[in-house]
């Protein structure tokens, strides 16, 4: 559903506009309503997702057992620092004050594409993520099976 990176500006709100060519999908699918949370790894960026794809999400994280403490920082993290949010009449929404702070976002934003979801990044974080990305090594023993069964 989406795909694809748009740099986009915040308002002195803390508002970001939904790149045009994703609005009416949004519409069609969710009327507008969304949810935004944290990553749930080390990186500082945001996740959203469309109101039927969080509702999935949310979930399969709910049903992991609590016991396991990388289940429940999971929780804490992806189901705990979520946020309904609408999108307005000029296809905007407004990030929380405190995600736009753990993110480190100021004024410009990088909004990528997952598929079923968006992440949104500070401009800053995100040109010292490619950076690091691109001098890593490929590793070989990280590729799982899903990913070797690709073909691309």
């Amino acid at each position: 559903m989406f795909r694809g990176s748009s740099s986009v500006a915040l308002d002195s709100k803390g508002r970001l506009a939904i790149p045009a060519r994703y609005r009416e999908v949004i519409l069609s699918a969710c009327n507008g309503s969304m949810v935004i949370t944290l990553n749930n790894t080390k990186e500082r960026c945001l996740w959203l997702y469309t109101i039927d794809e969080w509702v999935k999400v949310e979930r399969k994280i709910v049903e992991l057992p609590s016991f396991n403490p990388e289940h429940q920082k999971l929780k804490r993290f992806v189901v705990g620092h979520a946020n309904d949010v609408d999108m307005d009449s000029n296809g905007r929404i407004l990030l929380p004050a405190h995600l736009r702070e753990f993110a480190g976002m100021d004024k410009t934003a990088f909004i990528i594409g997952q598929g079923n979801k968006f992440e949104i990044w500070s401009k800053e974080q995100w040109i010292t993520k490619q950076a690091e990305w691109l001098e890593e090594p490929l590793d070989p023993s990280a590729i799982t099976l899903e990913m070797e069964q690709l073909s691309i």
